[in-house]
């Protein structure tokens, strides 16, 4: 096909197509659509990634977590199933000396009720000697960290997070009064500097830290066991190690023989951003499907509205056999009005999209690299699925004879 043909051919093509504007951008606002939504769920789908990945490793990458494990007590005269508080601080000090282990903390976690100079509400305390302060990293914006001497003396002293005290007091600086904890007063003598939420949406400053010691004579009935043992590898390639020998050590200072279920549970934040990545995983593919169906039936409706334009313009296909049209001709006719409309569709959508996720980045909280490839894929996408059930639609027109489509 020379120039002048495939010239000859866009202009029949593009005079069709503008013949009927209205149907033609139907047809076309379907695959915009679709490609702009397949865009935006990209692109928000990468930043939602980001953003959690970015609060895991602010959390530290190389942090192993162990639980107390719920574990069946069998008596002689009932069976029930209780949860086991089996860790104590000491075994906090006996991985700490593990190799590879760079620190370890002891930590209970309660929902307790606390009352401020302006308010009474429920949060998180959290029972841990001074060196969680170091653990998690944590900066001061008043005041000090509660010490060593504060929890073995077992003093009522607590540091506070920013979110919860502007649930108790407001605007007002905490630094130097006292809030009650279940009724018994504390005194404040820090708070900390913001970080906002962890992974799973909770607000990290939203809580008390506590002496343990405090809070186990004081609030916690005297118990010795606490709930968490948090340990921090040297580095991300000693966690698996470290992870075994934390598991082989608390058997042993348990004394739990082979065979005996273990009291409690060891996960890792590696094993977190993996999870997270198969739900994003999961989450994108979705979203995909969705928008593929889309595209399918916005398809679907290019063919309808290719197939009534057959219909109404089989006169004109009658004309243009009878003065020396090929079949080829007309079915190369109708394929390019199809490019046409998938291109208008598939680029336009390309560009709504990109439009949307800049929008979504430049003033939402979301950070992403603009999703180009898939922007650019889409597009080819909608190009394709409009040729596709374009070819029809073309067949049937070039199927008709000249005598058959001037009769009709």
């Amino acid at each position: 096909m020379n120039w002048q043909r495939l010239q000859r051919l866009l202009t029949a093509a593009w005079t069709g197509i503008k013949e009927h504007r209205l149907r033609a951008c139907l047809a076309a606002g379907g695959l915009l659509v679709g490609v702009a939504a397949v865009v935006v769920m990209v692109a928000v789908g990468q930043g939602t990634r980001n953003q959690v990945l970015e609060r895991i490793t602010a959390m530290g990458t190389n942090i192993i977590t162990v639980r107390s494990a719920k574990r069946a007590a069998t008596g002689l005269r009932s069976r029930t199933t209780a949860q086991m508080q089996a860790l104590e601080p000491s075994d906090a000090e006996a991985l700490a000396r593990l190799e590879g282990a760079e620190a370890a903390v002891p930590l209970e976690m309660r929902l307790m009720r606390m009352s401020g100079p302006e308010g009474t509400t429920d949060a998180l305390a959290l029972a841990a000697p001074p060196s969680i302060f170091a653990f998690e990293n944590h900066e001061l914006a008043e005041g000090r960290f509660f010490n060593q001497r504060e929890n073995r003396a077992r003093r009522r002293v607590a540091v506070i997070g920013p979110s919860l005290r502007r649930n108790l007091a407001g605007d007002q600086n905490l630094v130097g009064h006292t809030i009650e904890v279940k009724k018994q007063p504390f005194v404040v003598v820090g708070e900390l500097k913001a970080k906002g939420v962890d992974a799973n949406g909770n607000d990290l400053d939203e809580r008390l830290y506590i002496p343990l010691k405090t809070a186990q004579a004081r609030l916690m009935g005297g118990t010795r066991y606490v709930g968490l043992l948090l340990v921090r590898a040297e580095n991300e390639q000693a966690m698996e190690a470290l992870a075994e020998d934390t598991a082989r050590l608390l058997r042993q200072r348990h004394g739990l023989k082979p065979g005996q279920p273990d009291v409690f549970r060891i996960h890792t934040q590696l094993e977190t951003i993996q999870r997270r990545e198969e739900s994003n995983q999961i989450f994108s593919s979705t979203i995909t499907g969705v928008a593929a169906v889309s595209l399918l039936v916005a398809g679907v409706g290019i063919m309808a509205v290719m197939l009534i334009a057959v219909k109404e313009r089989t006169t004109e296909i009658g004309l243009r056999r009878a003065v020396g049209a090929r079949r080829r001709d007309i079915m190369l006719q109708f394929m390019a009005e199809a490019l046409m409309l998938g291109l208008a569709g598939g680029g336009g959508g390309a560009l709504l999209g990109l439009g949307a996720a800049w929008a979504v980045r430049a003033f939402g909280p979301l950070e992403f690299v603009m999703p180009w490839q898939a922007a650019l894929g889409a597009a080819l996408l909608a190009m394709l699925i409009s040729l596709g059930f374009g070819l029809a639609p073309a067949r049937r027109a070039a199927g008709l004879t000249p005598v058959d489509a001037l009769r009709s």
